[in-house]
């Protein structure tokens, strides 16, 4: 059985890595990508190997502070443009109290700054050696991009002296004469290709494992990293999975649920969400009802929660619970069409708490429905088969903490 307290530090920067991936919507793969051309170039630039493992983990997580697909276009698109450090600052923030990742906080803060920025004084020289690193692998994806719809052994010449030319200004002279030396090869630019990408970064991820126990604390500070990269992506969605969270641990405990099983409830909360980070803003966003192509896409979103999840192997059964909450009892949710019995009640427990923060949230599209629109909305999907009576029916008889634990607002009123 899988301890839930024991870590792989790499398989949590992995699947940080996945969830900031699907920003890109289209261009997946670019922490990757980054984490890749900065490893080798570093080996090649003879980096000590206790430094190439903080340089692999902070690549790729670098753009953790990304959760808008209309940023990310900047990132890949632009070789550089005033706004560049804001996602910076974004994702040094929201790393930087995690201690098993505070090492990484700087990197990530500094992966835009030029290298004849007076910045480069604020940080200790090796540590901007990485950054500056991590901003050279960056911004050679940033071309790559531009030359999507050409065959990469053929860009790559353009490429290399482009980065070549930015030589003392954006980058150290030093790693752009490492990274000339390593792309030389064929190989290098190859290995970018999706299929042969995923087989080398999980080689690496192997290599640098590192499993750790950690506190509970620190479980819901690693779900909370998560959480606030998906609600970052929309002003409607800001607080919708911290008040999931609370409302699914709240009714597990209702429902007699043990310690530990709440403790995960409340982390599934947290994390029920991820895969939305791949839908597009202005579908996420829209004022108006979804047409069939956009809610196609809005059905990918728990499917993709699943495959982020599961890169963590002590987070096995949260990422059932996580990614099961547009299940139905009756076989007609998605991704899945899982029914009955085969939808665990804490799976239950997050579909009902999803449902009752999303109605009682404003969203671009309607205000809130207020308490007897939740009730309403509750009753007829229980009615449907869509949710499980008797957690519904736990909400009735304790409705105003449970307004309180999804909205955070005291003092319910009903008309």
């Amino acid at each position: 059985m899988v301890d839930f307290n024991r870590v792989d530090l790499s398989e949590a920067t992995l699947a940080i890595s996945d969830a900031v991936d699907l920003v890109g919507v289209k261009v997946l793969q670019h922490g990757k990508r980054v984490a890749f051309m900065a490893l080798e170039t570093a080996r090649a630039f003879g980096i000590e190997a206790s430094w190439q493992r903080e340089l692999f983990r902070a690549a790729l997580i670098h753009d953790c502070g990304v959760s808008s697909s209309e940023v990310h276009k900047h990132l890949v698109y632009e070789l550089d443009w005033a706004g560049s450090r804001e996602h910076c600052e974004r994702g040094y923030q929201l790393i930087r109290d995690f201690a098993p990742f505070a090492d990484l906080a700087e990197l990530i803060l500094y992966h835009h700054t030029h290298w004849e920025s007076p910045l480069r004084q604020e940080i200790a020289p090796e540590k901007f050696l990485l950054s500056n690193l991590i901003h050279l692998a960056d911004r050679v994806d940033a071309l790559v991009a531009q030359h999507q719809d050409s065959d990469l052994l053929i860009a790559r010449k353009p490429i290399r002296a482009r980065i070549e030319a930015l030589a003392g200004s954006f980058f150290d002279p030093a790693l752009v004469k490492a990274f000339l030396k390593i792309s030389a090869s064929e190989a290098f630019w190859l290995t970018l290709e999706s299929h042969h990408l995923e087989r080398q970064i999980n080689e690496v991820a192997l290599y640098f494992a590192d499993t750790r126990e950690l506190t509970s604390p620190e479980l819901m500070q690693l779900a909370q990293i998560f959480a606030r990269i998906v609600d970052d992506k929309s002003a409607f969605t800001a607080e919708h999975s911290i008040g999931v969270s609370r409302l699914a641990c709240l009714l597990g405990r209702l429902a007699g649920l043990s310690a530990k099983d709440c403790e995960l409830l409340e982390i599934a909360g947290l994390l029920h969400d991820i895969g939305k980070l791949r839908v597009p803003d202005g579908v996420l966003d829209k004022p108006g009802p979804l047409n069939e192509a956009e809610f196609a896409v809005i059905e990918r979103h728990t499917f993709e929660t699943w495959q982020i999840l599961r890169r963590i192997r002590a987070f096995d059964q949260v990422a059932k619970w996580a990614s099961f909450h547009h299940e139905s009892i009756t076989g007609s949710g998605y991704p899945f069409h899982r029914h009955g019995g085969e939808i665990s009640i804490q799976a239950r427990i997050v579909a009902v708490a999803d449902v009752f923060q999303a109605m009682a949230q404003d969203r671009p599209y309607r205000q809130t429905v207020g308490p007897d629109g939740v009730r309403a909305a509750l009753t007829r999907m229980t009615a449907a088969g869509h949710l499980d009576p008797a957690i519904v029916a736990l909400v009735e008889a304790n409705f105003a903490v449970c307004w309180e634990a999804a909205t955070g607002m005291k003092g319910v009123q009903t008309s």
